[in-house]
């Protein structure tokens, strides 16, 4: 335990790269690190660049889950006695589902002259774009055969999704969609097809006034509105439920996280983590995500 550091009690825990390994799982030590530290009492928090569609089921059954920050913070859930049932909520197949109603206490969306530039712009390219709107994961058919060929190649550090159980929304058409629905976005985000290509659009998109740009790794593009980020909604989450900052945690790799890391009490930060991202750590890992890293870190923070 580094005696050094305050105690936590709150957690936010980054999906990709972090929490799930390569194969969209929780280890099973870090499932056990999980369940001790609700059982001492510590809130732990999944806080991640998804939707909430997308909250992985192996993620929301976790035990303890009942907030969830989405969306790189444009939005933070309560979801209730019944996360799956809430997650459920935000499937293209939820009127077949058994669902709950979330409540969201925190949405910071796109104002939609600001979702319409950056749409334009990603328009221009050839990438595997993704629109997040009240939860939901929006997507062309294009979209998802490019996300199939991408998990096949496997080029990114984000970890595999089931394309098939309804968590995304598919939209033939998304620009009319678009034009109706622009004032309801919480993030627009692209998956480009090799890294040269993404750094070279990067600085048009952060040229853009009215945004924040991050990168979930090095081969994509966030885009939410100016001031979003997963730090400022795991403060507002903290302030909600009464904990002081400086006992909060956040776990995380890569530049998403990078706020989040910034603002909490404690940055812990993945072996895998960008070397930028460990730089800013107060700790970092020995054991990567597909090692059991977070329960490496809870237990070496007493946790």
């Amino acid at each position: 335990m580094l005696q050094s550091l305050p105690p936590v009690r709150l957690a936010a825990l980054d999906l990709d790269g972090t929490l799930l390994n390569r194969n969209n799982e929780v280890t099973l030590a870090t499932r056990q690190a999980i369940a001790r530290a609700v059982e001492h009492g510590v809130v732990v928090v999944p806080a991640t660049g998804r939707p909430l569609a997308s909250l992985p089921p192996v993620v929301a059954k976790l035990p303890g889950i009942q907030y969830a920050i989405t969306s790189n913070g444009a939005a933070v859930w309560d979801l209730g006695d019944d996360p799956m049932g809430a997650v459920h909520s935000r499937y293209a197949n939820a009127a077949q589902r058994h669902t709950s109603e979330p409540a969201c206490l925190l949405h910071r969306l796109m104002p939609a002259e600001v979702a319409r530039e950056a749409f334009d712009l990603f328009q221009q390219y050839d990438g595997e774009l993704s629109v997040f709107s009240d939860g939901l994961a929006i997507k062309t058919p294009e979209g998802i055969a490019k996300l199939t060929s991408r998990t096949a190649h496997f080029l990114s550090s984000e970890a595999r999704q089931n394309l098939t159980d309804g968590r995304f929304t598919v939209i033939p058409g998304i620009e009319s969609w678009m034009s109706r629905h622009a004032h309801e976005i919480e993030k627009l985000c692209m998956f480009f097809d090799s890294t040269e290509k993404t750094a070279a659009a990067l600085p048009k998109f952060q040229a853009i006034p009215g945004v924040a740009v991050v990168q979930g790794s090095p081969d994509n593009i966030e885009v939410t509105a100016a001031g979003v980020d997963k730090g400022s909604a795991l403060l507002a989450l903290a302030d909600l439920l009464g904990i002081p900052h400086e006992n909060t945690l956040a776990v995380g790799d890569s530049e998403n996280d990078r706020a989040m890391l910034e603002k909490a009490g404690i940055a812990a930060v993945m072996a895998n983590g960008m070397p930028q991202i460990k730089a800013i750590g107060s700790i970092v890992s020995e054991a990567d995500c597909d090692h059991d890293g977070v329960a490496e870190l809870f237990g070496r923070l007493g946790i």
